[in-house]
């Protein structure tokens, strides 16, 4: 069965009437807000910028504001309202921003779109704990997601029906009619396109013909993408399990499944142990599925004032198939092999940039390593190393090194968030063209 489509315009419609169904109605208004400043410069061997030049510097503001709420017992709402601005730093500090242009605009002018505008529904006279949640709405699934990692996130036309009927347990059922995700840049803004068109759909050249070549599943597809998805927790909680199917119209099938266990040793000792596998089965003729599993460990300890975490995690996608295990939203062809691949990647070994890029891709086996500490009265201390081999694409052979502090010391309680980002790249050895760089990112955050 498939779910009817509707527009934002009818969602709209049915909110605005919605205050004749009951006599007893009263709206509530839950108001939210945030603002961010983004800045990132890059030093890489194969460029003449230096860190701080701004040839080799990116940046933007975002500002975001707005409500959610009831209608009444059985209907809420909720919407946001987003803008995207440069700040003019392009004519001093940067020369890059951090998302696409959206609709017939220039990639430099002030955007402002509608993330989220959405209606739910709970049938509160039924006797049953469902929800349904229908319009523009963040989603956030193995195979299907919204990254927050950039200045702006990415969100999605839906329909999606929760039940809790079941102790412990939630069933979700979704359609995705469309997103504005964009792979590198996150989002399109206000340029929301049908869900399995596939791929950046505006590349050419040699990217868009190495897909042709090799019959990858990209352009031209429509018809929005099905999930069904079960979610318990085991064993008072300690064992909590996930399993997802997915079909993209005309692209490809998906299957997802993760589990982990958490054990509490007592003394501020804790265990955390997690497995996850995924399989992607393009719909194409003569296109080899693509599989792969991930494994982590993690231990965290507390002493008096201090926290300590370790974890290690590693992961394997098999050689053969032609989409990666990563985010479906933001998809990109690349011109290696003609694979199909999202930014990011819900694999325990993705890192900063070092993500479902890389990790993601068919033929990559990568593990990682996090350590993390809170610093009293200045914020929380994160170190991870990442390494990444591909036995098909010797372009994909990386080291990443990130330390990322996390503070909120300056006044007024505003967020800070300093990244330092090391890459080696192997393929230096192999063709002599060096691809290492240094990355230095500053978030600055408020919510409001």
């Amino acid at each position: 069965m498939k779910f009817a489509k509707l527009s934002l315009a009818a969602i709209a419609v049915l909110g605005l009437s919605s205050n004749i169904f009951a006599s007893e109605n009263k709206i509530t208004y839950n108001p939210f807000g945030s603002a961010k400043l983004y800045y990132e410069t890059v030093d890489a061997d194969n460029s003449d910028n230096d860190l701080f030049s701004s040839g080799s510097a990116s940046g933007g503001a975002l500002v975001s504001g707005g409500l959610t709420g009831k209608i009444n017992s059985c209907f809420g709402y909720g919407f946001e309202a987003m803008a995207v601005d440069t700040l003019g730093l392009e004519n001093n500090l940067v020369t890059k921003t951090r998302m696409g242009a959206g609709i017939n605009r220039d990639i430099l002018d002030t955007q402002f779109w509608f993330p989220q505008a959405y209606i739910t529904y709970h049938p509160c006279d039924m006797g049953t704990n469902t929800t349904f949640k229908i319009g523009r709405q963040y989603l956030d699934t193995p195979l299907a997601f919204t990254e927050r990692w950039n200045l702006a996130p990415n969100s999605f036309d839906a329909i999606v029906a929760l039940n809790q009927d079941i102790v412990n347990t939630t069933l979700v059922a979704a359609y995705v009619g469309r997103g504005n995700g964009r792979w590198g840049a996150v989002t399109n803004g206000d340029k929301f396109q049908d869900y399995g068109v596939g791929v950046d759909s505006d590349i050419t050249g040699a990217t868009a013909q190495a897909s042709t070549l090799h019959n990858v599943p990209m352009l031209g597809k429509k018809g929005g993408a099905y999930t069904l998805g079960v979610i318990t927790n085991l064993l008072d909680g300690t064992l909590p399990i996930s399993v997802w199917g997915y079909n993209v119209q005309s692209v490809a099938n998906a299957l997802w499944a993760d589990a982990g266990y958490k054990l509490n040793l007592g003394d501020g000792m804790k265990v955390d142990l997690g497995a996850q596998y995924g399989t992607v089965m393009p719909d194409a003729d003569g296109v080899d599925d693509t599989s792969g599993f991930g494994v982590k460990l993690g231990g965290n300890m507390s002493l008096a004032d201090m926290n300590f975490g370790l974890s290690v995690a590693y992961s394997d996608v098999d050689d053969d198939g032609a989409i990666a295990l990563a985010n479906t939203a933001t998809l990109k062809t690349y011109g290696f092999g003609g694979i199909t691949g999202g930014k990011k990647t819900k694999l325990y070994t993705a890192d900063i940039y070092t993500d479902g890029s890389h990790v993601a891709i068919p033929g990559s086996e990568a593990y990682r390593v996090k350590a993390t500490t809170k610093l009293n009265g200045i914020g929380a201390l994160a170190i991870a190393y990442t390494h990444n081999e591909n036995s098909r694409f010797n372009n994909l052979d990386v080291d990443e090194i990130d330390t990322i502090l996390s503070s909120n010391i300056l006044p007024g309680g505003l967020n800070t968030k300093l990244i330092y980002m090391v890459r080696d790249y192997d393929q230096n050895d192999k063709d002599g063209k060096s691809r290492d760089s240094n990355h230095l990112r500053l978030i600055l955050s408020k919510k409001f």
